[in-house]
């Protein structure tokens, strides 16, 4: 402002009245008395100032603009976070609950470990199914009941077990064997009977 125009002209002070940004910066009493004495005694000292004081108000409201654009697309980005996790869980039960990390389904009662082990064997009602389960070891049981009463994965009961994934593959593919040919040979005899 000092190096192109050394005062300021009436022309320049009409357009500056409908500036908004020259509005706003008159509004304070230390700017408007800066600019007076800058329109009425235009030296050099007085237009440093105004020039000085007009650069410091631009560069805060250029801060303020900035924060108010992050923060609204912060709010923005965030929105649409919630919502995209809302949309992935619309009715799950493992969604969170607050802040505390935990899920609705940790809030639902469920079965106590005494019922779930002994339910697997009672809920065979074939007879020569229940017979040929009998006949398996407890490895083999125990492996079938992870997995297909639990549906725990090959990686999961090898882990909680400490045995590799493919001893567990291996143990319940001889177990679904030994239950086929068990099952088997129990309706053969039933029927010679």
């Amino acid at each position: 402002m000092l190096n192109k125009c050394p005062f300021i002209t009436t022309k320049a002070y009409e357009e500056l009245k409908e500036n908004l940004l020259f509005k706003s910066f008159v509004q304070e009493d230390v700017h408007w008395t800066s600019f007076r004495e800058a329109f009425t005694n235009p030296n050099p000292k007085s237009l440093a100032n105004l020039n000085k004081q007009f650069h410091m108000y631009y560069v805060e409201i250029r801060f303020i603009a900035y924060l108010t654009k992050l923060i609204r697309y912060t709010a923005i980005n965030f929105d649409r976070k919630r919502r995209l996790e809302h949309l992935r869980y619309p009715l799950t039960l493992d969604q969170p609950v607050g802040e505390s990390g935990s899920t609705w389904i940790d809030l639902v009662e469920g079965r106590t470990n005494s019922e779930i082990n002994h339910c697997f064997e009672d809920q065979l009602v074939s007879r020569s199914l229940y017979s040929a389960y009998k006949r398996l070891t407890g490895k083999q049981k125990e492996v079938l009941e992870l997995s297909y009463r639990l549906g725990a994965s090959d990686t999961e009961i090898a882990q909680s077990r400490g045995i590799s994934q493919q001893a567990v593959s291996r143990r319940r593919k001889r177990a679904l064997e030994k239950l086929k040919y068990e099952r088997r040979a129990y309706d053969d005899c039933n029927e010679c009977n």
